[in-house]
């Protein structure tokens, strides 16, 4: 999520896409696959085993994060629980309490947002750990985080921080893709019935 308290600063412009004969829409959908398959490809695969190990390990699991990051956090929250996971949203008024056993996962891509970095803490100070998927490892989250997942943004040719879209967007984008690639890898790495995790799924659609 882009902070509206600091100032936004553009990398690119419009012109740096360069359209071609397919027209706008399809050169759009063409930049966007490949910008994501560059920060994708960029993310530590251990970073990625630890997060797995300390999502199995946990007591219970709440997910935070602010604007399109919250919702990106809340649609792994509804697949932890279909994986079995005991998974809340922050801020919801089911969610219980945190304390030690208890794992936070924060989703920010400045890592700086002020509710997700006082969430953090708040979750800290109560005893649970804390992980942090971001595109800013020297953040005020990433720091007091136990496990950090870098989204750092890139551009179709593999240039940080050059993204064409508009400033935060890969990285709500990236954050939503990673989390789905993480449920599937934990749904291989400990053999989870796809039969029960839609037994799982609400009724009450």
């Amino acid at each position: 999520m882009a902070d509206q308290d600091k100032s936004i600063k553009i990398n690119t412009s419009p012109a740096d896409a360069t359209v071609g004969v397919d027209g706008p829409y399809a050169s759009a959908r063409r930049i966007i696959v490949r910008e994501l398959d560059a920060m994708l490809s960029h993310i530590d695969d251990r970073a990625c085993a630890d997060l797995v190990t300390a999502l199995r390990d946990a007591r219970r699991i709440c997910v935070a994060g602010a604007g399109r990051s919250k919702l990106s956090a809340q649609g792994f929250a509804m697949r932890l629980m279909h994986l079995g996971l005991r998974a809340h949203v922050a801020g919801d008024v089911t969610t219980p309490s945190l304390g030690p056993g208890d794992l936070l996962v924060v989703c920010s891509g400045s890592g700086e947002t002020p509710t997700s970095v006082v969430t953090a803490k708040r979750a800290a100070d109560a005893g649970a750990r804390i992980a942090a998927v971001t595109a800013n490892g020297d953040s005020s989250l990433a720091r007091r985080a136990d496990l950090v997942i870098l989204l750092p943004e890139y551009s179709q040719n593999q240039e940080p921080d050059r993204s064409v879209q508009f400033v935060g967007t890969l990285f709500e984008q990236g954050a939503l893709l990673f989390f789905d690639s993480l449920v599937l890898a934990y749904e291989w790495l400990h053999e989870v019935d796809p039969r029960q995790m839609h037994a799982r799924h609400t009724n009450l659609e």
